[in-house]
Order: structure tokens, then sequence, then C-alpha cells
């Protein structure tokens, strides 16, 4: 759809009813969102004491990164609902907050930042990840906000297991809400974060919202068969739902970690649970004109060159989903704003520009960035007809896609002279660059692990497809031959590397003299 057309269908969808009352939804991965414990079933999460380990402080960090999203909602006040994957698992669940009214009145003078920094004590501490977010939004203007948590338990024994075959649960899903919640559930299901099942009173009338994190693994056959079992928690859900009401309003949202067209994508799967079993599909006339279970995936509705929330092995994925149900395109109580959704990526916030890929995070110096998904958001809207016959004429309704591969994200696009020299002696806080571009020149410093070195300084260099191994021209040139790189600056186990994720980011290599 050109721009101008879909501005103009936006405005028209905003504008409809005088008593409509338009309602924003954002579900959001925040990567990692964990408390200041320093307990953290992750080694890059856990407190150690090293100079770039996760801290107190990085947790505001983390926070103030995720209300710079938020405020671009609602003039600064924040999305309506908000679906939250990647929450932290709290392993010390003594510490869990029952009354969150209660606890905002308790620390209502002071700031997050006081009570992470100056104020830090042994009971802030032990805060849940979602209670110092609380506190931090209500702090920046956000307020208003019930929550509602997965009642994942932590698995201690997990948790201590050195077998990296052990899935190591770390994450819930939470839901914060400016309306009443009326209901919550929490529904276990194999390899994956709980699926949480909210029911929330919007204006009196009632919207189910299910939030998910399947298990990852997009691409790989065996990883399938969780998620299977995943959309079959959600999928039966449903179907309890719409056999007591066919018009209930229902949204299905999350990290599915699968693409929006899994079975197109990945044929050898068979069976896939987004598309086969959970019903996710993209003709969006078919949902809004069906009397019982239907799930529009709300991707469809941008252009395929639009479509990307995260991006692996040079490829955009899709895996942050939102799915709508007939209810939603009725004329009874709630109603999809048709072609509001879009993906939050906001240049030079949390998204790298050249390349528009999402800004991850990294606790390498103070912690910096976002994270590895960018958010998706759309619209819905208060009906007065209260007629379930009625149903939502639809502009521009959206089409099945016949993609069967992945949109590329376009690396090979970058040129070296158009981007700046990484100057390590300038980088004294490597945090503030992460996840940007650079030229770098330097010597092979060593080829196990393959590091460069550059005006004194070691970095690793790294390609995250091994199949495709952009660096393999290189793996086995004698130390100090020298390079001409393009690299993403990026962190692993709190040691900065250059990710190269193409061969054309190889711009000169110049094997030294063994002399």
């Amino acid at each position: 759809m050109k721009s101008a057309l879909r501005a103009a269908l936006l405005c028209a969808a905003f504008s409809h009813g005088a008593q409509a009352r338009e309602i924003s939804f954002l579900t959001y991965n925040v990567e990692n969102l964990f408390d200041a414990d320093k307990v953290a079933i992750f080694e890059d999460y856990a407190e150690t004491g090293e100079p770039d380990a996760y801290s107190p402080e990085k947790t505001l960090r983390k926070m103030e990164g995720i209300a710079k999203v938020l405020k671009t909602f609602n003039d600064g006040a924040g999305p309506d609902i908000i679906a939250f994957n990647e929450l932290e698992l709290d392993f010390t669940p003594d510490t869990k907050v029952a009354d969150y009214a209660g606890f905002l009145e308790k620390y209502k003078n002071t700031t997050a930042k006081e009570m992470l920094t100056s104020g830090l004590n042994d009971e802030i501490r032990g805060l849940p990840a979602e209670a110092l977010l609380l506190k931090h939004l209500a702090d920046e203007g956000m307020t208003g906000y019930s929550i509602a948590i997965g009642a994942d338990e932590p698995d201690f024994a997990a948790m201590a297991s050195t077998d990296r075959g052990v899935h190591k649960k770390g994450h819930k899903n939470g839901l914060f809400s400016k309306f009443p919640v009326k209901d919550v559930k929490s529904h276990a299901t194999p390899d994956a974060r709980d699926v949480l099942e909210v029911t929330l009173d919007v204006e009196g009338h009632p919207l189910v919202v299910f939030v998910n994190h399947w298990k990852s693994g997009a691409s790989n056959l065996d990883s399938e068969q969780s998620r299977r079992f995943n959309a079959k928690t959600v999928r039966d859900r449903l179907d309890a739902i719409f056999a007591a009401d066919p018009s209930a309003d229902v949204v299905v949202t999350g990290d599915f970690n699968s693409q929006y067209n899994q079975s197109a994508v990945y044929p050898f799967m068979g069976k896939t649970g987004m598309n086969d079993v959970l019903g996710s599909q993209g003709d969006e006339a078919a949902t809004a004109g069906a009397t019982n279970f239907s799930l529009y995936n709300l991707w469809h509705e941008l252009p395929e060159k639009k479509r990307g929330s995260d991006h692996h092995n040079g490829k955009w994925g899709t895996l942050m989903q939102s799915l709508v149900t007939p209810g939603l395109y009725d004329h009874n109580g709630l109603q999809y704003v048709d072609n509001s959704f879009t993906v939050v990526a906001l240049d030079g916030t949390n998204s790298v520009t050249e390349l528009g890929i999402p800004r991850r995070w990294s606790n390498l110096g103070q912690g910096s960035g976002f994270s590895d998904h960018f958010p998706v958001a759309f619209r819905l809207r208060t009906v007065a007809d209260g007629d379930k016959a009625k149903r939502l004429e639809l502009a521009d309704a959206g089409e099945p896609s016949d993609a069967t591969t992945l949109r590329s994200v376009g690396f090979d696009r970058l040129k070296a002279e158009k981007l700046p020299l990484f100057d390590a002696k300038a980088a004294a806080d490597l945090g503030a660059h992460m996840g940007q571009f650079f030229r770098v020149e330097g010597r092979i410093a060593s080829r196990r692990p393959l590091a460069l070195e550059t005006e004194g300084s070691k970095y690793a260099l790294w390609a995250s497809d091994k199949e495709s191994d952009a660096l393999r021209p290189i793996r086995k040139l004698p130390v100090g031959s020298e390079v001409k790189i393009i690299g993403l600056l990026s962190a692993h186990k709190g040691k900065p590397q250059f990710l190269v994720e193409d061969p054309t980011w190889l711009v000169k290599y110049e094997a030294a003299s063994e002399d």
C-alpha cells in the first residue's frame, strides 16, 4: 500500500464514530530485563564483579531504553496495553510484589534511578524486574498500569546444572494494562514460558489477551515439535472460548519464535505450530466475515518489503506477531482499527540506521542499546453499535502471502567508504558505540580464536552464519596479516567483538610474510 493511501485509511479509521475510544496495543520483547539481586540463570546477567558485568545501574539503563520507546505513544503517556516478553523469571521468589499499588505508594518519594544507585539496599535488590519497570515508567509520567504476570516456577535444579542439554527457563511473560485486569490464567507448556491469558475490562467490554513466548529456533525442525505443543496449548483455550462465545474479542500476541509464514518458508517441517496447529492465516476478509474460530495475522497488513521485526543470518524475521479474531471485526465491544499494524523501529533510537536493524542491548561499558527485536503495535477502538452481525468494511484487505523465502537484510549494500573509521583510542566507552557499523583496519592478532588488533586494542572477529562463514578467506592468514573490514561492533561474554556478516565486508586483506 502506498504511504499516502495508508495515511488516509488510518485517518478515516481513527475518526470512526463519535463515541469511539482508540486503544494502543504494543508487544515488546525487551531482551532480558533482569532485576538487581545478583541471581541470574544466564551468565551475562549475573552480577559477577567483572568490569562489564550486569549491575543495578545497567538494569536502570535498560529501563531507560524501554521508556524511550514507550513514550512515543499517546503523547508520552505510553501504550494503553503492553505485552512483554523476557521479563526475568525471578529466582528469589520470596521477594515477589503482591500489591503493585502499595509498592508505588511505598516508594512515591524516591525514583527508580535513586533506588538503583544511591538508595540501593537489599530490599530493592530483591524487587522483581516488572516492579522496577513499573516504578520507572511512573517516574517518566507513564502511570495507571495494572500488571499481570506469568506464574512460571523457577527450576533451581536446571539453574545449577552444567549440562547444556538441560532446558533452562529464565523468562516469563507479562502484561501492563491501563484497563482493569479481571482474570489471569497461566498455562504451562513444554520447553517454553507459560502462556499468559489475561481478561481485561475495556470500558465495560471484555478483551482476552494471550501473551506467548514459544520455544526458540524458528528454522530448527527439532524445536518445531515443541512449538506445536506451545500452539496446541493456545488453540485448546481458543476453541473453548469460541465454543462459549463465537464473537469473543481476543488478541493472540508475543514472540512466537516462528515466521508468520512458517509453513511456506520451512516446508521440510511438515506441520507447523504457527500455521497448522494455531491456524494463523493471512486472509483478512475470511476472518472479518467468520462467525467462529479464525485468526488473522497482522503481518499481512504490511507490504512484504516492510515485514521484519528481527534478523538472523542476514535474513529478516517476523518472530514478533499479533493475531486478531472475528469478534474484533464486528460492531460490538471492541474493533480492530484497520491497517493500524506497525513495526516500532525508531531511527537513531532502537534502530541502527544504515540498514534499519534492531540495536540490541549490550552490557559493555556503561551498558547501551535496546533489544534484538523491534516491538510491534496496532490499535483497537470501542464501538457503540452493539451489533455482532454488522462487520467492519475493509479498506485494502490483507491477503495471504506467497513468499517462500525470508527477505534479505541487505548486508552486501554497506559501502566501507561511507562508514566512519573505527578509532579505538577515541572509543572510551565502547558501550556507547554498540550496534554501529565501522570501517576497521588492523592486523590479525590470533587465529584461534580469530581476533584483530587495532591501535593496541584486541577485538574478536565473528560471523554468525557458520554455513556461509563470511570470515573464511582470512581464517588461515598468518598472525600479523593486515586486514580492512566492515564490522558491526558488539560484545560476547563481556568482551568486545566485530561481527562480519557478509563476504563483501572483507574489504582488503594481505598476508603477512612468514619469513
